[in-house]
């Protein structure tokens, strides 16, 4: 057993390992090359799907992550170029991220003060000097681009358990475009898998504001900040999860949703699986494939599918989904496709 650890990365990933080790009686270092600690995305909403046959969150309460969202999204509104989709129930629960005291980058990062975590900011780390790189996604060599602006909740007429979706390729080249709930402040952006320049990406949202449902959605509200974030996902994270000495977590290992780019489950799972094995001298990379199976491997299968979709594709997808759809009903379609 590790007397001393040291983590590269103050994302979720890297915050839930160093909570888990400290409290096992290690002592833990965490180095963070930016200066403060905030999401490299910027300030957001960030959702978790519920996609699964077991509540997300209490999946994650046997990983140690015991946070609440500060909202349930019960209405998923999908649009494609020429359908409309509603579905209902919980699918999606939405944290905060960035600088304010509620948001879950702060609430991890008292805690593992408070558990004795020592930490460097402004420091950057070679991943061969530390136990876990926690680092996020390989800056030269993310695959999903997310682009956007956050706009205040005052005079916009988005509600708190409603979240919008828009597949369109004219909007967001092999993804969609997500417009989710805040508190002071809301969340729109384009998710691409095939544009991953930011400034067209933006452009594209720029265009996609005036579409009237969006727009009306919007409505008097001013912008607040911007959104620019980078993910990055493999086909077999697991395989290439060690490195020399160096147990990869979350998207510095390819840890990520390849099919909707949701990254907060395996952020977490993978930073207490991590800790576990280094505390316990178990095998990383067994532990993992005990707790995933096959599911990187078929959701990159499914993500394949997806990166050929046309808008027709689009189509006939929400279109096939009737104007309503409970949770239940859609999560038995998509395992009778496989995914």
């Amino acid at each position: 057993m590790l007397e001393r650890v040291r983590i590269a990365g103050t994302g979720l990933a890297g915050l839930t390992a160093a909570i888990a080790l400290a409290d096992a009686g290690h002592t833990v270092e965490v180095f963070e090359k930016k200066t403060a600690l905030l999401p490299s995305s910027g300030p957001h909403s960030e959702g978790i799907r519920n996609y699964r046959s077991v509540d997300v969150l209490a999946e994650l309460r046997t990983f140690g992550f015991d946070l609440q969202p500060f909202s349930t999204i019960t209405r998923t509104i999908r649009h494609a170029p020429r359908f409309r989709n509603v579905l209902l129930g919980p699918a999606h629960y939405l944290f905060l991220r960035g600088r304010d005291d509620d948001t879950v980058d702060q609430i991890l990062y008292r805690r593992a003060q408070a558990a004795g975590v020592t930490f460097h900011f402004g420091e950057s780390v070679d991943s061969s000097d530390v136990d876990i790189a926690a680092s996020g996604p390989p800056s030269e060599e993310f695959n999903i681009l997310g682009a956007g602006f956050t706009f205040s909740a005052r005079g916009s007429s988005l509600a708190s358990d409603t979240a919008y979706a828009l597949f369109d390729e004219r909007v967001a080249p092999g993804g969609y475009l997500v417009i989710t709930p805040g508190r002071s402040s809301h969340s729109i952006y384009s998710v691409s898998w095939k544009e991953l320049r930011y400034e067209p990406l933006i452009s594209l949202v720029e265009d996609a504001v005036g579409i009237p449902w969006i727009k009306q959605i919007l409505g008097t509200s001013r912008r607040v900040g911007k959104i620019h974030g980078h993910a990055y996902f493999v086909k077999d994270p697991i395989a290439s999860a060690v490195k020399g000495d160096t147990l990869l977590v979350g998207e510095a290992g390819g840890f990520q949703d390849a099919v909707a780019g949701f990254g907060f489950r395996h952020a977490v799972i993978t930073g207490s699986i991590a800790a576990r094995a280094i505390h316990s001298g178990e095998d990383y990379r067994e532990l993992l494939r005990k707790v995933y199976g096959n599911e990187f491997s078929e959701a990159f299968r499914f993500r394949e599918k997806l990166s050929r979709c046309t808008n027709d594709d689009y189509d006939g997808m929400v279109g096939s989904l009737g104007p309503e759809i409970t949770l239940e009903e859609y999560m038995k379609r998509r395992e009778s496709r496989g995914f």
